[in-house]
């Protein structure tokens, strides 16, 4: 498996033009409400990249604090946050009870969730929201297919996730008023490949795969053929949990 911190260095560049949700200012919206967070809030964004979702909290926090293992992305992260963080997930330098909310958008699919839940929650304050937001599949039905897609398109990718996956771990991790709320995407694939971070080959996979994808593939993602792109209304999930 591709090591996550080479993908990202060579995704950076492009990275904020890499899909439709990266920049989607109502889903960035989205993950702030959910947050709860207020003025003397400290807030943790884990996977932060390229700060646009720590962007959002700041100047409207206490303090934002950036985690990531990418220094490529994070030198497009100016004036997004109060400090960064390069660290992993799974071992977050941080001391127990620190933050009043950790968010994090499109991350955890490269950890081991078994090890990173833990610290989200160590890491939390008493009374401290999880808003945890990722890419899966809708169904069994559509399940393999999207799955080879994703491994396609994102080598390093660890975790291939279900809708509640996530909110599954926190629930086991001891977190309480877990809830998933949906997100759709509408994604051109020609934009969502030219990351710049896998070979022409796997793109012109990914095509294929769609082309040749069943009619319940094509009707649950609402895929969409045009002359030169190939639209894919694809799920996002948000799980959210207080410790």
């Amino acid at each position: 498996m591709e090591k996550a911190e080479i993908h990202f260095k060579n995704r950076a560049q492009k990275y904020n033009r890499s899909s439709n949700w990266v920049a989607d200012q109502a889903l960035i919206n989205r993950i702030f409400e959910l947050s709860g967070v207020g003025a003397g809030s400290e807030v943790l964004d884990i996977a932060t990249g390229t700060g646009l979702i720590a962007r959002r909290f700041y100047g409207r926090v206490k303090k934002v604090t950036g985690l990531d293992i990418s220094p490529e992305m994070a030198k497009h992260a100016d004036e997004c946050m109060d400090e960064i963080i390069f660290a992993p997930y799974e071992q977050m330098p941080f001391a127990d009870n620190s933050f009043d909310a950790v968010v994090c958008r499109q991350g955890l699919q490269f950890a081991e969730l078994d090890k990173a839940i833990p610290e989200i929650y160590r890491v939390l304050k008493p009374g401290g929201t999880a808003t945890l937001c990722h890419l899966t599949a809708y169904s069994e039905i559509d399940r393999e297919l999207a799955f080879a897609i994703q491994k396609l398109r994102n080598p390093a990718r660890r975790n291939y996730l279900m809708p509640h996956d996530i909110s599954d771990c926190l629930r086991r991790e001891g977190f309480k008023e877990v809830t998933d709320i949906e997100y759709v995407t509408d994604e051109s694939i020609n934009k969502w490949i030219d990351n710049g971070a896998i070979p022409q080959e796997n793109m012109d996979s990914i095509r294929e795969s769609y082309r040749s994808a069943d009619d319940e593939f094509k009707k649950i993602h609402n895929v969409r053929f045009t002359d030169d792109d190939i639209l894919d209304e694809m799920l996002l999930v948000i799980a959210t949990a207080v410790k």
